[in-house]
């Protein structure tokens, strides 16, 4: 991670936890390498088993397989749909007071009506839904109602699950599910006392049944000696979540002794070596449970990514990228007039389309799709390097340019197109060493290995072209 991303991460919570950052216990430096060595040594052990293996630019691990819903997340492919806010568990690391019973909410787009949301899925052709909360179960009838409208009024298949704590999933409610078309159901057993009475009433009602856990440290005694029986009892899949800490749940997380670690988000250290260790018991032990450590490295990039991906080719131009994190990019030559005269002549000799390049009105700039790189001298140019991101809304905001877009039930919704990065001014070298980033759709960029050396300043840009491989850093 660079400097600059480091001190922006520890600046910004800083700021949120303003009145308690002092007493946090954040990872000391001199504890940082234990931290590091204790995990390196748990994905070695879990390295020497066949079935273990690395997706999402090694921000993801996993044993034997992942769920249809885990995979459409990988993808970006996926609406998780919060049908409320309101739960009646009260879990010590909930990030969240649970007490908004207001409408479902999706990426902060408010869906009173369930036609609209099913025509939103439609339209944004999402392969997945789930429906969380709080609690599902506690506004029943409305995930039946968005159920029925998910699999009736889209024009492709969608594969369905929901988020329970299990306490209220009765038969008959298990039965509504199935016969409204849930593919998938996700128990937290922490939140009932890994009591598995209402995960045993789903499997064989619900095609899928699958346990979504935090991995909380002082209960990995009691989640050694289930996964045995949930593998037995017919679970499909274990998911190990890494714990957030949130200024409403700072407290309860304080109280245990847990160890702060900064990030985008404040994370616990703890808590994702034991999801670590959890793995390691379970391949040491021949248990054949599909287990996937759904990290925050993995969380905050690739589901955040997935949404700007399925907004941002509404609102680009057609001369713009769009890259593996969902960023739109511009890139712009700008210099003497004759040089920048001279790469547009080129672009009509070759019969490049129009489209894919714009010469501004005094022509002594013009913009360029990254696929026309090759085709450009830039030793007499400069070029300018900038980025923004498309955001869904539901009305417009006015703060930046927008499109709207009317779905079919008749809501309309807003693409706002938001600045990242206003504009990199680049020569020679840095130029170059752009062109063997993105000139040529690089393997190195796809996959989020970051194998090409950036020189100042470019190195800011490589989290907007590029999903930073491996887990978190320890800070």
């Amino acid at each position: 991670m660079g400097l600059i991303k480091y001190r922006e991460n520890v600046d910004r919570n800083r700021q949120e936890y303003a009145d308690v950052y002092d007493s946090m216990k954040w990872l000391r430096p001199e504890d940082a390498a234990n931290a590091y060595r204790e995990r390196e040594s748990l994905i070695a052990s879990i390295s020497r088993f066949s079935g273990a293996t690395w997706t999402c630019a090694g921000t993801k691990l996993f044993t034997h397989a992942l769920s249809p819903g885990c995979l459409l997340c990988g993808q970006g492919a996926w609406s998780c749909l919060f049908v409320n806010g309101i739960c009646n568990a009260r879990c010590f690391y909930c990030p969240s007071s649970q007490d908004d019973s207001g409408p479902p909410v999706t990426n902060t787009l408010v869906f009173e009506k369930a036609a609209d949301y099913a025509d939103y899925v439609n339209r944004f052709n999402i392969q997945g839904v789930s429906f969380s909360g709080g609690e599902p179960f506690l506004s029943f009838d409305r995930v039946l109602a968005f159920l029925e409208a998910v699999k009736n009024r889209v024009d492709h298949p969608v594969y369905t699950w929901l988020y329970t704590n299990g306490i209220l999933a009765t038969p008959e409610k298990l039965f509504a599910l199935r016969d409204g078309g849930l593919n998938e159901i996700r128990f937290d057993l922490s939140a009932d006392r890994y009591r598995l009475d209402a995960l045993e009433r789903a499997v064989g009602v619900i095609p899928t049944v699958t346990v979504e856990i935090p991995a909380i440290p002082e209960d990995l005694s009691i989640t050694k000696k289930i996964i045995a029986d949930l593998a037995s009892a017919g679970v499909g899949h274990l998911n190990l979540h890494q714990i957030r800490c949130t200024p409403y749940n700072y407290g309860k997380l304080a109280a245990r002794g847990y160890t702060f670690l900064h990030g985008p988000k404040v994370t616990v250290l703890e808590t994702e070596l034991a999801a670590l260790e959890l793995i390691r018991y379970s391949r040491e032990n021949s248990i054949e449970l599909p287990i996937n450590y759904c990290s925050h490295a993995y969380q905050h990039q690739f589901q955040a990514a997935g949404a700007r991906r399925r907004c941002a080719g509404l609102i680009k131009a057609e001369y713009e990228d769009v890259t593996p994190t969902g960023h739109i990019r511009r890139l712009t030559i700008a210099g003497p007039e004759e040089a920048v005269a001279n790469v547009a002549g080129t672009f009509a000799s070759r019969d490049v389309a129009a489209s894919l390049y714009s010469l501004s009105a005094k022509r002594d700039s013009l913009s360029f799709a990254a696929e026309l790189w090759p085709l450009i001298d830039f030793s007499s140019i400069r070029l300018k390097l900038g980025y923004s991101q498309a955001v869904l809304r539901n009305g417009v905001s006015y703060r930046h340019s927008f499109k709207k877009i009317a779905l079919d039930s008749g809501k309309t919704l807003v693409v706002e197109r938001q600045t990242v990065q206003p504009g990199i001014w680049l020569e020679g070298e840095q130029i170059e060493a752009l062109g063997r980033f993105i000139g040529n759709g690089r393997a190195e960029l796809l996959n989020g290995q970051g194998a090409v050396e950036l020189p100042d300043p470019l190195n800011g840009i490589r989290h907007l072209e590029a999903f930073i491989p491996g887990l978190s850093a320890y800070y």
